[in-house]
């Protein structure tokens, strides 16, 4: 470790990271730019004796880590919150880069992990006292797992990391993560600098291929896996970790629903929905990829929303004023596109076409669906793309049973001026977190989980923490 103000940290180059150091690799990948289809650096793809010595180093660094004093573990977080703050412009520049973020989302990005830093960073221990008398003291005890693995997504590859090294780190757990193959950068870079900070073995990052998960699910010295991506994977992760009986926590897909009922301020309203369905170019698990208005105010919502979206400057990531940029890789650009052409195939009608824009980027013009029927592909189906269809409701009863027509269960929004009703529909929502008045804003004090095929177990938040803790109640008899 070394003190803050001499870091040097060099921007172009990347490894991963293994017991305090930087290594390489026989075989070489590059990340794609998807605003220009451009090849980005060379990046070194793990070998399983990489993902063997980042599991020995952990776990030697896990018995003198997880009997670091809570407070000092604090206090080191709070030093790398710190230092992720001093580069924040420079790793804001290498995820619009590597993500197709616009700069000022990218940085927001940055600036979101580190909130999660700073909230673990002062959370009370989680130790609890149950009974003490003239006869018995228990307590009960939350103790460090030992060696974590987080396997983490494209979409959000810094924050959705470092939640995860966060609760892990203050929990006394040593961390190896492994972030998605199309966006490791920032996430080595994030491991780079933390060696400046905390001990070696104690964060660890890998980037791999389509072996490393696999390998670290069915690792039998990682004894927890915490995973943020599809269904299906997670689905794979789960019968891999069974084989060793691994803690498991899964985050994954979800087709979210908003529910705007008649009395709301359209134009305000519609503004913020536009924001939670298109926000990253649709590529938000929690977004509401249905938007369901009730008949009344159809008509006039469909007309304001289309105005706002309309309004946006769309492109490369890199340019000007950009408010979404492209979507971040070939296979989900392929997916999107699937869509539109389930859409046009089936003669629904669009409010705004959007659709690709050409062949020289990932760049998807936004396109809003009007009132397609429940069957189809667009609202039957997650899209994690800038298309939404805009669907229209009468009653209670009728909107509940369609939001609720899935096998995932994420999120979900509710918007009336009316607080009892809108609590009253969110109670009915089949889903981990609600909003009410609101576009999806997570928080790191909100747990965070997934109803259905959306989640097993759940992280983010106090209770959250739990997730990285085994149990030990302690009855102490006088």
């Amino acid at each position: 470790m070394t003190s803050q103000s001499s870091v040097l940290v060099d921007f172009s180059s990347f490894r991963n990271v293994i017991d305090g150091n930087l290594r390489s690799s026989k075989i070489l990948s590059q990340g794609i730019n998807p605003s220009n289809k451009g090849k980005l650096w060379d990046v070194p793809v793990a070998t399983a004796e990489d993902l063997d010595d980042a599991v020995k180093a952990a776990q030697q660094s896990f018995r003198s880590w997880s009997r670091v004093p809570w407070e000092s573990r604090q206090k080191l977080i709070s030093n790398l919150r710190d230092l992720l703050l001093q580069y924040q412009q420079e790793l804001a520049n290498i995820l619009m880069l590597e993500g197709g973020k616009p700069i000022q989302f990218a940085a927001l990005e940055v600036e979101h992990a580190a909130n999660f830093l700073n909230f673990y960073a002062t959370q009370e221990p989680l130790d609890e006292e149950i009974q003490d008398d003239e006869v018995l003291h228990m307590t009960l005890k939350f103790i460090p797992m030992g060696v974590v693995g987080a396997i983490t997504p494209w979409n959000f590859p810094l924050v959705l990391s470092i939640a995860k090294v966060g609760a892990a780190l203050v929990t006394g757990n040593c961390i190896i993560v492994k972030p998605s193959p199309f966006t490791p950068y920032t996430v080595l870079k994030f491991a780079e600098i933390a060696q400046h900070v905390l001990p070696a073995g104690v964060i660890q990052a890998l980037h791999g291929d389509e072996k490393t998960g696999p390998l670290m699910t069915e690792h039998p010295g990682i004894a927890k896996i915490s995973f943020t991506g599809s269904s299906s994977t997670g689905k794979l992760i789960m019968a891999a970790a069974s084989k060793t009986l691994k803690s498991i926590t899964l985050e994954m897909g979800g087709n979210s629903a908003s529910i705007i009922c008649p009395d709301v301020d359209i134009e305000s309203v519609a503004k913020q929905v536009a924001i939670g369905s298109f926000f990253n170019s649709g590529q938000f698990c929690m977004a509401s990829k249905r938007i369901y208005v009730h008949k009344d105010i159809y008509l006039q919502f469909l007309k304001a929303i289309t105005a706002v979206v309309q309004s946006w400057k769309v492109g490369p990531a890199s340019e000007q004023d950009v408010m979404l940029g492209p979507v971040q890789n070939d296979m989900q650009y392929k997916i999107v596109k699937s869509f539109f052409q389930d859409t046009i195939d089936n003669g629904y009608k669009f409010a705004i076409e959007g659709g690709p824009e050409g062949e020289d980027s990932y760049v998807i013009q936004p396109a809003i669906v009007d009132n397609p029927p429940d069957h189809s592909k667009i609202v039957a189906e997650e899209t994690f793309g800038p298309i939404v269809p805009l669907l229209s409701w009468s009653s209670e009863e009728e909107v509940i049973a369609r939001v609720n027509d899935t096998s995932s269960g994420l999120g979900g929004t509710v918007w009336s001026t009316d607080l009892q009703r809108a609590q009253r529909l969110g109670n009915q929502i089949e889903a981990g977190t609600i909003w009410i008045n609101s576009s999806e804003k997570p928080l790191p004090q909100g747990y965070f989980s997934g109803h259905k095929e959306s989640g097993v177990g759940g992280e983010w938040g106090r209770h959250g923490l739990y997730a990285y803790c085994n149990t030990q109640c302690m009855h102490i008899y006088k």
